[in-house]
């Protein structure tokens, strides 16, 4: 009787032993997926962390020939109104040029302009805290834009006064080219720059010339650009102040047909492209090297 008990009994209990051991199973798998993935995160998060520390410091030293890393000088020498600590200041993740002071131009750079201006933030030139610019953004239509500054929208001078730079980099133009009317362009370029020193005492504004177009671009034409660079040229001469400079980014990217040096369009004949932008930025700062840009920016 007792063997007839235990022989109907055998088959639930081992069912039964069976269930257990799937559910200790699947329980252990669970577990250690999920140890295991916590573990790798925290891996890889800090894997990143070094790897991107150990590249901006590669980078910083290649640009400027020191062993001075990217963080420590931009902890040094960005001003920059919306961040605070030191460990968030904004630096650009591309460092280019060959002049010794290059990182410290770079990081202290803030633009202003049009989409052209833009491609400097796309590339990783500027970071996006310093840059002030936008799509179709001209000097005859600039009270119609507002930029992201923070959390709010202001127009390009409020912008520029809670930004607060030491160095600003305008480079406005190629969308007011085609009305072809230099003299006010360049006036009301002119009331920008004087409301802009007006409010942020000390600034340093470098006024860029309008890049050239390649010579099958149908939209502008090159001796249109070339007269308003002119104007800008004049109008940088009548302000007559040591902190307003003209830097003649034409000539820089320009063949010997005064078109854009083939190759350096991103696509349009306009629009620039990577290698473009850094012989841009590359004699920027050679040309600030022969001045006491530099000096004053230490300074303030």
């Amino acid at each position: 009787m007792i063997k007839n008990i235990l022989s109907k009994a055998r088959i639930p209990i081992i069912l039964l032993l069976v269930i257990l051991s799937l559910a200790a199973s699947l329980f252990a798998i669970a577990y250690m997926k999920k140890s295991t993935h916590g573990v790798k995160a925290a891996v890889n998060n800090e894997a990143m962390t070094a790897v991107s520390a150990s590249t901006a410091t590669t980078t910083s030293t290649s640009a400027t020939t020191t062993t001075t890393t990217a963080a420590s000088t931009a902890s040094e020498t960005t001003t920059v109104a919306i961040t605070t600590a030191a460990e968030n200041v904004p630096v650009p993740s591309r460092y280019v040029g060959t002049s010794p002071n290059s990182a410290f131009y770079q990081e202290n750079l803030v633009t202003a302009g049009d989409s052209i201006t833009l491609g400097l933030r796309y590339y990783g030139f500027i970071p996006r805290e310093h840059s002030i610019a936008g799509d179709s953004v001209s000097m005859w239509n600039l009270s119609h834009f507002s930029f992201t500054v923070g959390a709010e929208e202001l127009e390009l001078v409020d912008a520029v006064e809670r930004i607060h730079p030491k160095m600003l980099y305008m480079w406005i133009g190629m969308n007011d080219v085609n009305l072809n009317m230099p003299q006010k362009f360049v006036k009301k370029y002119r009331e920008v720059i004087d409301v802009i020193r007006e409010r942020v005492p000390g600034i340093i504004i470098v006024v860029a010339a309008i890049t050239p177009v390649s010579s099958g671009c149908r939209v502008v034409k090159n001796t249109v650009i070339r007269d308003y660079n002119a104007a800008l040229i004049e109008m940088v001469k009548r302000i007559d102040s040591p902190d307003v400079l003209f830097f003649d980014a034409y000539t820089v990217i320009c063949d010997d047909d005064l078109n854009l040096t083939s190759g350096y369009s991103s696509g349009d004949g306009m629009h620039l492209y990577i290698p473009c932008y850094t012989d841009i930025m590359t004699a920027l700062f050679d040309f600030l090297d022969t001045t006491d840009v530099k000096t004053k920016l230490q300074a303030n």
